[in-house]
């Protein structure tokens, strides 16, 4: 009984840090960079992802900060495809 009473808190822990790290691993988040300089207002980045928005004139900006060129979200297909589809390379993928 003395050795189910100090093996099991043990790998209980162990358990419980293989999976954060696991989970921690391979949800590995990327920074996307704009570049309005670059961007012709072809508009396929916002009918990919909803990340992207347009400013009067057309051209690309984040959806929430008009401001913001960079930003470090969670990878996601629908972010990727607006990145690899810019016809200028106006959406940069960097990781972080």
């Amino acid at each position: 009984m003395v050795f189910v009473d100090i093996f099991l808190p043990w790998f209980f822990f162990h358990t419980l840090l293989l999976v954060f790290f696991t989970f921690s691993y391979y949800n590995i988040n990327m920074k996307v960079t704009l570049i309005p300089e670059r961007c012709i207002a072809c508009g396929l980045c916002q009918t990919y992802s909803e990340l992207f928005d347009y400013h009067d004139n057309g051209i690309v900006r984040f959806y929430d900060n008009p401001v913001e060129l960079q930003r470090e979200i969670a990878e996601t297909s629908d972010v990727l495809e607006a990145i690899k589809n810019c016809p200028t390379r106006a959406l940069l993928k960097d990781p972080s």
